[in-house]
């Protein structure tokens, strides 16, 4: 016997709220909200209206604890704040799936470079909404901010944005 779980659908006025593009996986929030991962952007939606608005090249990962049923994403950037996404279930295969790709579709290429003092940078070229690419560096770990560093760092942009085309 093959059991079929139907999943949850947003309410119409909800939905409603939603602008015009391909929903690839919503969830319900605890507090009713709704959370939707569409084509272009992560949109966080209740009654009222769409309360956040998150563009894909924005967010850096979504992380799921099924212990504190939430999804928490961060930004590409790291001064913003965390979204935390509390579920009403923990039925949130589909929607984390569907986070990870969207965030993904979004890295066009991206290298990595070792600074002398151990930290890696990370750098990405990404697709906006629009269609534009960017680059974007990141570093995970400390920066001393010398010439030599910021040079390094320099070189390894260059040379990514330089294996897409764009202007370096």
């Amino acid at each position: 016997m093959i059991l079929l779980r139907r999943t949850a659908r947003p309410p119409h006025e909800i939905r409603a709220h939603l602008p015009h593009g391909r929903v690839h996986a919503a969830t319900e929030l605890a507090d009713g909200a709704w959370a939707f991962v569409t084509t272009d952007r992560l949109l966080v939606a209740s009654d009222d209206g769409v309360t956040a608005d998150h563009p894909w090249h924005t967010v850096e990962q979504g992380r799921w604890d099924g212990g504190a049923r939430t999804v928490t994403v961060t930004w590409v950037d790291g001064r913003a704040e965390p979204l935390v996404l509390r579920t009403a279930t923990d039925d949130v295969v589909g929607f984390t799936s569907a986070l990870r790709e969207r965030v993904q579709s979004s890295v066009v290429h991206t290298e990595a470079g070792r600074l002398p003092n151990g930290t890696w940078v990370h750098v990405f070229v990404r697709r906006e909404e629009s269609g534009e690419l960017l680059s974007q560096v990141q570093a995970r770990g400390p920066l001393r901010g010398d010439t030599e560093e910021q040079r390094i760092i320099d070189e390894l942009e260059h040379r990514t944005r330089a294996a897409v085309g764009l202007p370096t």
